[in-house]
């Protein structure tokens, strides 16, 4: 029942508003009725499901005029940036709607009034079996590009703490209303201008951003839903109770609520450490629109530091495919504060080696995280958006800087591996080919669509003259 309640888009809002948690005006605006089941928790009742639901486009359509453009079509079971589509007027609206439909088939639709300059914030909660649910802290998730995630952040630094107090302790009053259990996330839209929140959401599961709260809350996520599903009650688990100040090998109660007066005397309020950025590396060409590119990976050079680590689901002679998910790794940077954090991920960024068949967002990432708009913390979901829009672009060498350096190294390559042909040869008692030994390479490339063709004459172990449309250079390579 609780899956049914929290992790179903439609239902989880009709039990936001039951709550009178603030939601934006969308299509089941005002239902509020719910019932208890066997077990004392809400569930939603089928006709106030469908209700709330559009079964067609001019259903949808009558209630995107109601609600007021732009508007945001929502499948209930879709995510991840699929089965979701912004619509800005009526003539866009059919279209939009059908092909919502045909991304999640079957899944039931509703629309959603969009909060232009909001931003996308996210509360940690874990409850166990015994009604007892927690607020692990948040996350910011409000860089994001055609509704999916690319920069993550915890904790949250842009609202008020006493603003999401209040959003902790609706997170956490949701969760325990039907029942649930283990790790969940709440999302939801905040408008920085005028300080208010809304529910957007709930994902009830774990996130892959997920141990960015826990490098900030000391709580092994994972670890504690297994816990959980063992029976086990929060206070007994080793890192909450040090959360709370508590010796991690008692056993006794805690306050969640510090609702007695003791509480505050026996157990501390739980704080953030620090602070953690995570970025999400995907094979894209930023300058083509983000579109996916796929081939094989020659080599992936990362190495973790003590304030920063992450994992890659493709490796050395590895590859993507065309059918895959574009995303194949996450990093994560740790700081005393935002701006440390920050500029340990831009060192960890410029310093990553990927070399493959395609490209990828690492010199784009770099690229925001410098950026006026990111530094500051002023930015909004549509932030990235309009960045592409505008084409902003990862930082590229100078043209000519760039042919002249690869003609060197292609040629430098070419000449090591004759030599060691050669020194092969020799090895075997053979007798080395003299065109093993030339100096002179023809060095062909197409760079930015150009095609060059040049003369590479060796000048010493590293040295190279190269020769196009009759002018020369020396390099060093």
């Amino acid at each position: 029942s609780a899956m049914r309640s929290l992790g179903d888009k439609i239902s989880s809002t009709i039990v936001a508003q039951h709550a009178q948690v603030p939601t934006m005006p969308w299509s089941g605006d005002g239902i509020t009725e719910t019932f208890l089941n066997d077990q004392g928790h809400l569930e939603v009742p089928d006709n106030a499901y469908q209700d709330a639901t559009t079964h067609n486009m001019d259903e949808g359509l009558k209630q995107a005029l109601r609600i007021g453009f732009p508007v945001m079509i929502k499948a209930s079971e879709g995510g991840g940036g699929k089965g979701i589509r912004m619509v800005s007027k009526e003539a866009d609206f059919a279209s939009s709607f059908y092909q919502v439909q045909a991304e999640v088939p079957g899944s039931p639709v509703f629309i959603m009034k969009l909060a232009g300059e909001s931003r996308h914030l996210e509360v940690q909660v874990l409850a166990d079996q015994y009604g007892n649910a927690i607020s692990l802290f948040g996350r910011d998730c409000s860089v994001q590009r055609r509704h999916q995630k690319i920069i993550e952040e915890a904790p949250v630094s842009i609202a008020a703490p006493d603003t999401f107090e209040l959003m902790e302790k609706a997170a956490v009053r949701l969760a325990r209303l039907v029942g649930y259990v283990s790790a969940g996330t709440v999302e939801y839209l905040y408008t920085p201008a005028d300080d208010k929140f809304y529910f957007l959401e709930l994902n009830p599961r774990l996130q892959v951003e997920h141990p960015t709260t826990e490098m900030v809350s000391g709580v092994n996520l994972p670890a504690s839903q297994l816990l959980v599903a063992m029976g086990i009650p929060l206070h007994r688990i080793r890192e909450i109770r040090h959360l709370y100040g508590l010796d991690p090998n008692g056993t006794s109660s805690i306050d969640f609520e510090f609702s007695s007066p003791q509480a505050k005397e026996v157990q501390r309020k739980p704080r953030a450490k620090g602070h953690v950025i995570a970025v999400r590396i995907t094979a894209e060409n930023p300058e083509a629109g983000f579109k996916p590119s796929s081939g094989m990976m020659q080599s992936l050079n990362f190495r973790s530091s003590t304030n920063v680590w992450g994992y890659f689901s493709v490796s050395a002679n590895g590859g993507l495919h065309e059918f895959a998910d574009s995303q194949f790794g996450h990093i994560f940077a740790y700081g005393g504060n935002r701006e440390q954090a920050r500029q340990a991920m831009v060192v960890a960024l410029k310093e990553i080696s990927i070399r493959g068949d395609f490209r990828t967002t690492v010199e784009y990432l770099v690229r925001l995280l410098e950026m006026g708009d990111f530094k500051s913390n002023a930015f909004t979901t549509a932030w990235l958006d309009r960045l592409i829009s505008d084409r902003l672009t990862a930082e590229r060498p100078d043209p000519e800087l760039a042919v002249i350096c690869g003609a060197a190294c292609m040629a430098q390559n070419e000449s090591a591996r004759l030599l060691t042909d050669f020194k092969t040869a020799m090895d075997r008692g053979q007798a080395p080919n003299k065109s093993l030994l030339k100096t002179t390479f023809q060095v062909e490339f197409i760079y930015e669509g150009v095609r060059y063709r040049f003369i590479a004459n060796r000048t010493g172990p590293s040295g190279w003259i190269l020769y196009l449309n009759g002018s020369k250079v020396a390099v060093g390579v």
